[in-house]
């Protein structure tokens, strides 16, 4: 095998022998023989050239494969949580192999499909500046976002969308989309302070760091993705069973902010008396009532499929109708009530065992239209529904006695013909309550 790696084709080989014969024939005379030996030391200098043009090419072609490990290793035992600490462990590894003023990561975000800055390695102290957030197309980073295409300027100054800024801004820069399954979510800036400083060469490692980093920026996304899910999942577990609220967890009407016009039922469930028990309770009894209270109530709700509105103090309120309406909603709703009054004697059975007080409660039932939605900010909301039948239905249970359901006329009223719902209704005549303008026709619950 040749020293330095190099073979001679079958023709040069000819060609080589054919030229050592006609030296053999017709030797070198004189001046002949001058530019015999000159051209063999350019031979020689030339094959010496082409050697270390190659060892060199070799030693970067290494490099680069090192620099491709370092940044896959950066990868190993990192914290997905922090994840901007994991960007910029891998960019301050392309800035030191590189050499290069400054590199950032930039991802878009898919709900305001804006391009922000995930992490960035700067030269120095580099002054602190607004978030930059950028739209498909808009600069020179949403430029290469929407064409998936490198951007590379040697001279930024002469870059409209440097010298538009009126900065003193110079040198060179590259701009590499980073692709994950064929579809662009972020783009790398390669930033060096001198002018035309990136090669061809330099711009195809560049890619392929982008294509490494594309990687990174995929498993962030997948673990923010799991998070959001998870968030979501737990949100719902407030509301709702486990079951139905896993079934949610891919129903945006859920989490987003806003509302929507829903015809529901609202059930009120209110322990009787309770302000005066607390007065004459230890505060640690108190607590544990309330907490077996809602312990014992919250699994009735779920099991006739209502929604977990919120806790009132010594009192829950429940929603049937969401997230979708049905025309048994108002039968669920009073059945709902009924099975939590007939808890309620278990419950005064053990809490008496254990020295506790007992409790009794009362119900209000009410149907109509509501807005339901999440009200609050997006880090912090709580689904509810607002509207005339909460309000009635709380008003409901506030004139009911232990042990009674009252419900409204409406409610009655949206039962489909023939339903059995094993109880009897009891009419209350036209009466006025507090918060609602017209007169009322309540009924009573009579349930076995």
């Amino acid at each position: 095998m040749p020293r330095y790696g190099f073979y001679l084709s079958a023709k040069d080989l000819l060609c080589l022998r054919r030229w050592s014969q006609r030296l053999i024939r017709r030797p070198f005379p004189g001046l002949s023989l001058y530019w015999k030996f000159k051209m063999e030391r350019d031979i020689q200098a030339l094959l010496k050239e082409r050697i270390l043009s190659l060892e060199e090419g070799y030693e970067q072609k290494i490099a680069e494969l090192s620099v491709l490990k370092e940044l896959g290793e950066a990868l190993k035992g990192a914290s997905l949580s922090d994840w901007n600490q994991l960007f910029l462990r891998q960019l301050d590894i392309i800035k030191k192999a590189t050499g290069i003023s400054s590199v950032s990561v930039m991802l878009i975000d898919d709900e305001t499909q804006r391009l922000y800055i995930v992490s960035a390695s700067m030269q120095g102290d580099a002054p602190k500046r607004p978030p930059i957030l950028l739209k498909r197309g808009e600069g020179i980073a949403g430029r290469v976002f929407e064409t998936s295409r490198t951007l590379y300027i040697p001279d930024v100054r002469k870059d409209s969308n440097f010298s538009d800024r009126g900065t003193n801004q110079r040198g060179s820069l590259a701009c590499v989309p980073i692709v994950s399954e064929g579809s662009c979510i972020g783009v790398i800036n390669f930033r060096d302070n001198v002018t035309s400083s990136f090669g061809s060469n330099d711009l195809r490692f560049f890619e392929l760091i982008a294509d490494q980093l594309s990687i990174t920026a995929s498993l962030v996304r997948t673990y923010q993705d799991l998070l959001d899910l998870e968030k979501k999942r737990i949100n719902l577990g407030r509301y709702f069973s486990p079951g139905l609220a896993e079934h949610l967890v891919a129903d945006d009407r859920m989490t987003g902010l806003g509302g929507q016009r829903k015809e529901v039922s609202v059930v009120f469930a209110d322990i009787t008396g309770f302000t005066s028990l607390v007065e004459i309770t230890a505060v640690e009894d108190v607590v544990e009532v309330l907490n077996r209270f809602f312990e014992t109530v919250v699994p009735v709700i779920f099991k006739h499929g209502g929604m977990l509105d919120k806790f009132l103090g010594d009192g829950i309120m429940a929603v049937f109708g969401i997230p979708d309406a049905d025309e048994l909603d108002p039968v669920k709703a009073i059945q709902c009530g009924v099975d939590i009054q007939k808890s309620m004697q278990a419950l005064k059975e053990r809490l008496t065992a254990d020295n506790l007080f007992p409790i009794d409660v009362g119900i209000g039932i009410a149907s109509g239209v509501v807005l339901a939605g999440n009200i609050g900010t997006r880090d912090q909301m709580n689904y509810t529904v607002i509207g005339e039948p909460v309000n009635l239905a709380q008003r409901l249970e506030s004139i009911s006695k232990p042990g009674e359901i009252i419900v409204s006329n409406i409610t009655r009223e949206m039962i489909p013909q023939g339903a059995d719902i094993g109880v009897d209704f009891e009419s209350m005549g036209a009466i006025r309550v507090k918060g609602i303008s017209r007169d009322i026709s309540p009924l009573r619950i009579v349930y076995r």
